[in-house]
């Protein structure tokens, strides 16, 4: 046995280790496509909203966090200094600009909106509103609790939503369909504040007077901008009513007694039989309002018995499958077919560590592109193998026939792998959802290979090829 690189050893122990934490750690929160699980599927497209009156998207909490943490450290917005924008309102966001109509613009004045790539024509939604949409929806649904919502832009303007292992369709549609403006109003029908100053929204159980029924509500906690408003407008309206609305629903309207000056305020919704409508609103208002408008195209509730069956065949497939492999290797290469098999429980190892690490999911096109890459591991070990036996029988000992043969199908082991991974890119690029689940998964399989094959494989040859020597070729396999 020769000197052993500790170097490369420890550096392939530690891939090893990372890949057994992260199974230990996840095994048990493995993702299942709706193919396999069942849950609701829904299809939408995106419209502009055109109301000129209507409020501008809200910041999502976490956005409006993080403003005010950048304010704390006295750092100032990034601003391109070439560029002068000039906004009429000074109150309507610059994020939110692309609201506002072309003809309010002065003609003679560029602006960075002008300028900006996406910039909305002939009433497109742009990129940016499609992903702020995208992380709206995934906060609505997540706050939930139910399920992690899986969200994907499909072409310019059409998103699909898929939350496993959830079935009521009613309350998926309430979450993720509504755009969620929130406003108090006086009776006049002025606004006092809104969504945009809104930091968090929570949703609990609260005894609203001594000794009472604990009832579902919402808390709403302002910024202190927020704070400002909400006291002077009670202020303005004790005895009076102030209105809570949601787009262009009322929630309630309580009689202000006297000015809230503490920067919090508390939604009822009457009784426990209201729990539903008091998550729907906390869910909405903690993910922020839509920038765009949304129409459902598809929905559907895809039952899960079917799903649990195709798990089960799917996992015996694949065990097959993998027993199949190591089965060819061990006839054909015989001792070399060990180390094979070997590098072949290594690479099944790292594959599923690093899919579980990403959170993949798993779908019925994702578990058979995982079983397809099985059998594509043991291709550059193929190669390899037929080289390192080309060049034992022209008389050169095991040691340098192993690095004749990676010298020699090295160009060919990253020639055919590229061309898969070039595929896989195009596939993932234009592909429907499902094709995209199948192309990542075989790009982490191709990759997990490469990485088995040309490090895990090479050190064991190389490691034992003086014991390999001492071998008869019969049992050698060469």
């Amino acid at each position: 046995m020769r000197k052993v690189k500790w170097g490369q050893l420890a550096i392939m122990v530690l891939v090893l280790l990372l890949a057994s934490w992260s199974i230990s750690t996840n095994i048990q929160s493995i993702r299942y496509g709706l193919d396999l699980q069942g849950g609701v599927h829904l299809v939408l497209i995106a419209e502009p909203i055109e109301d000129e009156d209507r409020q501008p998207a809200e910041e999502t909490i976490e956005e409006v966090e993080a403003e005010e943490e950048r304010e704390a450290e006295d750092l100032p917005p990034a601003e391109d200094p070439e560029v002068e924008e000039i906004v009429e309102d000074t109150t309507i966001d610059p994020i939110e600009d692309e609201f506002i109509e072309e003809e309010e613009r002065d003609p003679l004045v560029v602006t960075e909106e002008d300028l900006r790539p996406d910039a909305r024509e002939d009433g497109r939604v742009t990129a940016r509103e499609m992903e702020q949409t995208k992380t709206v929806i995934e906060r609505r649904v997540n706050y939930l609790g139910v399920t992690e919502a899986i969200v994907n832009i499909e072409g310019q303007n059409r998103i699909i939503v898929d939350i496993p292992g959830f079935t009521d369709i009613n309350q998926a549609k309430n979450v993720i369909g509504r755009i969620a403006v929130l406003t108090f109003r006086d009776e006049d029908g002025n606004t006092i504040v809104t969504g945009r100053n809104l930091r968090r929204a929570t949703f609990q159980f609260q005894s609203m007077r001594e000794g009472g029924v604990r009832e579902p509500v919402v808390l709403l906690e302002w910024d202190d901008e927020g704070r400002r408003l909400f006291a002077e407008g009670t202020e303005r309206n004790v005895d009076k009513t102030i209105s809570i609305y949601l787009d262009d629903e009322i929630l309630i309207s309580p009689t202000v007694n006297e000015p809230i000056r503490d920067g919090n305020a508390v939604i009822t919704f009457g009784g426990r039989e209201s729990t539903r409508d008091a998550q729907e609103v906390a869910a909405l208002l903690q993910g922020g309002s839509l920038p765009l408008r949304l129409e459902f195209l598809e929905e559907r509730i895809i039952g899960p018995t079917l799903g649990r069956d195709t798990i089960d065949r799917s996992q015996t497939g694949a065990l097959l499958a993998i027993l199949a492999v190591m089965l060819l290797m061990l006839i054909i290469y015989r001792l070399l077919g060990v180390i094979a098999v070997v590098a072949l429980s290594l690479y099944i190892l790292i594959y599923f560590g690093f899919l579980l690490f990403i959170n993949a999911t798993f779908s019925l096109p994702a578990i058979g592109a995982a079983i397809l890459s099985i059998g594509m591991a043991v291709d550059s070990n193929v190669i390899v193998f037929e080289r390192i036996k080309e060049e034992h029988a022209k008389g050169r000992t095991i040691r340098s026939a192993v690095a004749a043969g990676y010298r020699y199908g090295l160009s060919a082991i990253l020639d055919s792998n590229l061309a898969m991974l070039l595929a896989m890119f195009i596939l993932y690029s234009f592909g429907t959802v499902q094709i995209k689940g199948f192309a990542i998964t075989l790009i982490a399989g191709i990759i997990a290979a490469l990485i088995t094959s040309l490090f895990f494989t090479r050190f064991i040859l190389e490691s034992f090829a003086t014991e390999l020597d001492k071998v008869k070729k019969r049992v050698l396999g060469v």
